[in-house]
């Protein structure tokens, strides 16, 4: 298939310019019988095999991590993104979020586990050549291999490519020698490969595949604040001899490696991250219901009921959110020849704006629900004996690794930006939408109207916010980064609260109106509140674009979603609520 082609079936931010129908979009209650045997499989392998021997995990007994990566592969949960042909599975990337999901049983394994089938794997996988592909995957497939990236400096975290570990091709042209330090590499302590980013004469930016051995030492393990029983560490390069024929992809070419790494490992990020924040709601609720205060349950206190409902509506949306974008990523790839890694990588990199939204709204969520669901059981949420404490701390690095969520929402705009070169395509969207009913939503209590004409205001305010932006900073634009945030912050909500909208109608057609009327009020619920903080990021944006002369649309829109009518959102959270004390459970 021609890049034209390629091109043409990927369309990042598409969802700010056309509007989607819910057939188009891939849904959790779309996941197939195969796809969920897999997740099954991972399940039982967490609950049977890893969680009895957590407290080794802890003590940081690698022996015992490696010997359940093994297994992992002995149950085919390490093959999912690697080819047939070089032992993997060559599995769709739902098929894989969904193993991932169940990792989260326990989160440092997972950290083992990600690092070592994703981030640790992908670079050999998609630039690798046939000869090290042949070499290195199916042992990395098996378990036999446990794998790591090292592209972190102690001087260069989010500025990879300020990195200062070099490459010297030797005398006899048969080597390069690695010289320099990584930190923060996850299975540091314990990989076999590992893929080195270094510059060719302190120059070219390169990535190279190079094994333990002579030359590599691994630093002890970092003490954390969570994850505690993954090994992090940092990686001497002392004149380490890399064969060439171990140059991954292009000399000079590694931040191409690097950033396309990044942002597969991003896509799959976000259905970790929800399944981790299902966890500490399932806790929550399971203690609101058993701890009794003045006489009966606190799941009876309106307090708590709010931030179950609250807690229950944001992992709904993640979850539309996640299953939104791995599907449409499967379909692009389904579209595809992708014994062709030229073209995978294609199709990655056009949705990384996406891939960005999700690991920023995600991570931030789970902060949220495990801190919140560690308020809720009060005092004992803070010790060690009960859950939520450990979760919290889990739950604090995913806003940090694969990209800080600070370079992630410069990286969704700007990424926009890119993929929109003409600023005529965000005009004439913004008139067309311009053109449709005044945001005056219908009675209160039509909770559909309300969500539909808060989606269409959004995608106002996105639009304008992009467009202002890049006509009142032009070539500057990266050096203005709360202007970035700001509009970051409005693709992110506009994402998320169609992809609920989506998800609940969808669910609506496949279950009827009965099973989608708790995900009605969960993307009502949300859909109002996201229309609020859009406002106000709007508002703040309009202040300091004044002074370029580029303020009016964005105000305009700031003005429209403030005067839409209120919506019950107190009753929704109480409804919602109520529907999660009954089951005992998240339900969706």
């Amino acid at each position: 298939m021609g890049n034209a082609t390629v091109h043409a079936l990927v369309k990042s931010g598409g969802f700010l310019f056309d509007d989607q129908s819910a057939n188009e979009i891939f849904t959790r209650e779309d996941v197939s019988e195969e796809q969920r045997l897999f997740a099954r499989t991972a399940e039982q392998f967490l609950r049977e095999e890893v969680l009895p021997r957590a407290e080794e995990i802890y003590a940081k007994d690698w022996s015992v991590s490696r010997a359940l990566l093994r297994k992992a592969g002995d149950l085919d949960l390490l093959r999912a993104d690697i080819p047939e042909k070089y032992g993997g599975l060559g599995l769709d990337k739902i098929s894989s979020a969904l193993i991932a999901e169940q990792t989260v049983l326990n989160p440092s394994f997972a950290a083992t586990m990600s690092a070592h089938s994703g981030i640790g794997t992908w670079p050999i996988v998609y630039f690798g050549t046939p000869e090290q592909r042949a070499k290195y995957l199916p042992r990395i497939a098996s378990g036999e291999l446990v794998a790591a990236f090292a592209l972190t400096e102690p001087g260069s975290g989010s500025d990879a490519l300020a990195a200062r570990t070099k490459a010297t091709l030797s005398a006899d042209g048969r080597h390069y020698i690695l010289r320099g330090q990584k930190m923060w590499i996850t299975n540091g302590g314990l990989a076999d490969v590992f893929t080195v980013f270094a510059k060719v004469n302190g120059e070219k930016f390169t990535a190279f595949i190079v094994e333990r051995g002579p030359g590599l030492v691994s630093g002890s393990d970092e003490k954390k604040l969570g994850l505690d029983g993954s090994s992090t560490s940092a990686l001497m390069l002392e004149d380490c001899l890399v064969p060439v024929e171990n140059v991954l992809g292009d000399i000079g070419r590694g931040h191409v490696v690097a950033f396309n790494t990044l942002n597969l490992g991003r896509l799959k990020l976000g259905n970790r991250n929800i399944a981790m924040a299902k966890l500490a709601l399932n806790h929550a609720i399971s203690y609101a219901i058993e701890r009794h205060q003045f006489g009966r349950a606190i799941a009876s206190f309106e307090l708590i009921k709010r931030k179950l409902g609250e807690m229950s509506t944001r992992c709904y949306a993640g979850d539309a959110m996640a299953f939104r974008l791995v599907g449409v990523v499967d379909n692009a790839l389904d579209a595809i020849d992708q014994a062709d890694p030229a073209q995978v990588m294609k199709v990655i990199e056009q949705y990384a704006m996406e891939c960005s939204i999700i690991k920023v709204w995600t991570s931030e969520t789970l902060g949220w629900v495990a801190d919140e669901g560690l308020q809720v059981f009060g005092g004992y949420g803070y010790s060690r004996d009960y859950p939520l404490e450990r979760i919290v701390r889990d739950a604090r690095i995913t806003r940090i690794y694969e990209g800080t969520n600070e370079i992630n929402r410069m990286l969704a705009t700007t990424r926009l930006l890119k993929n929109v070169a003409d600023g005529k395509a965000f005009l004439e969207a913004l008139a067309e939408r311009s053109r449709a009913p005044d945001g005056i939503d219908g009675a209160p209590g039509d909770l559909e109207s309300a969500i539909k004409v808060r989606i269409g205001e959004a995608k106002r305010a996105a639009l304008a916010a992009a467009h202002a932006i890049s006509q009142a900073y032009g070539p500057e634009i990266r050096e203005r980064q709360e202007a970035l945030a700001l509009a970051a912050d409005i693709l992110i909500d506009t994402y998320a609260m169609e992809s609920a909208w989506l998800r609940t109608v969808k669910l609506r057609e496949k279950r009827g109106a009965d099973a989608a009327k708790a995900p009605l009020q969960m993307a009502a619920l949300y859909a109002s509140d996201a229309a609020d903080r859009i406002a106000l990021n709007a508002r703040n944006l309009t202040g300091t674009l004044e002074d370029r002369g580029e303020s009016g649309a964005t105000w305009e829109c700031a003005q429209r979603l403030c005067a839409l009518q209120p919506v019950d959102c107190v009753r929704l959270r109480q409804n919602i609520a109520d529907a999660v004390i009954a089951a005992q459970r998240y339900l969706w």
